[in-house]
């Protein structure tokens, strides 16, 4: 080795070694510089604590304007659980804009957790507070068909003035759902979809008669069964 290339060598490693030892002064002078001084938070917020958002990102606003991690920040405000879906974009000159997207519960996923009209779990701690949403209980992985299927259930029976409360199908794909005014209804696991559309054609005949009946069975392959309310006078 050269002395010649020796000193480049050297040059360079002191070099190296200044831009390393002012690496911490640098950042801090760029986080001074340019501190984060405004953060607003939008969106149309029914569940979502405001409060709780704020204590997520305010130990990630230390770095500055120039280095603050906006995936960090994103991340922080996903891990409440009201939240769907979360924008954050820096503004000049010192002001972060975060977009927040609030989940949208459809129905009560075996009583224990939510879902959203993409089938996603989420699990709010007030889940209590929405005991009115009808409940979907089906082995994993099926919640999607099946919540499908749900919906245009209950799109059926409304126009009968019934309304579902319950749309439980079990390990043996045997379908079973309960509805608003008390009446339930087994489908079976044999053609169940095809039972239940069966039954909607049907229940134009019984009139104000469909009223008084507590459980139907349509387990049969030619008819169903018919259990009416105690005391109960049929008037055809």
């Amino acid at each position: 080795m050269t002395e010649e290339v020796r000193q480049r060598l050297g040059f360079a490693l002191f070099i190296a070694l200044a831009l390393l030892l002012s690496w911490i002064p640098i950042s801090q002078f760029i986080k001074d510089l340019q501190p984060i001084r405004f953060v607003r938070v939008g969106g149309e917020f029914q569940y979502i604590n405001k409060e709780e958002v704020k204590e997520k990102i305010t130990p990630l606003l230390n770095a500055g304007y120039f280095s603050v991690d906006l995936l960090a920040i994103q991340q922080a405000v996903m891990s409440l659980p009201w939240i769907d879906k979360v924008l954050v974009q820096r503004v000049w000159p010192n002001r972060l804009e975060l977009k927040v997207y609030e989940q949208q519960p459809v129905v009560r996923w075996r009583e224990k957790e939510l879902l959203n009209a993409r089938s996603e779990f989420f699990k709010p701690t007030n889940i209590e507070d929405f005991k009115s949403l009808p409940v979907l209980n089906t082995p994993n992985g099926l919640q999607k068909e099946f919540l499908l299927t749900m919906q245009e259930m209950n799109q059926a029976l409304s126009e009968h003035d019934l309304e579902l409360i319950e749309f439980r199908v079990n390990k043996r794909l045997a379908w079973f759902v309960s509805l608003k005014n008390g009446m339930q209804i087994s489908l079976g696991r044999v053609e169940p979809l095809q039972k239940f559309m069966q039954l909607m054609n049907t229940l134009s005949i019984l009139g104000k008669n469909v009223r008084q009946i507590v459980y139907i069975d349509m387990r049969y392959p030619n008819g169903y069964a018919v259990r009416w309310r105690k005391n109960t006078k049929i008037n055809w």
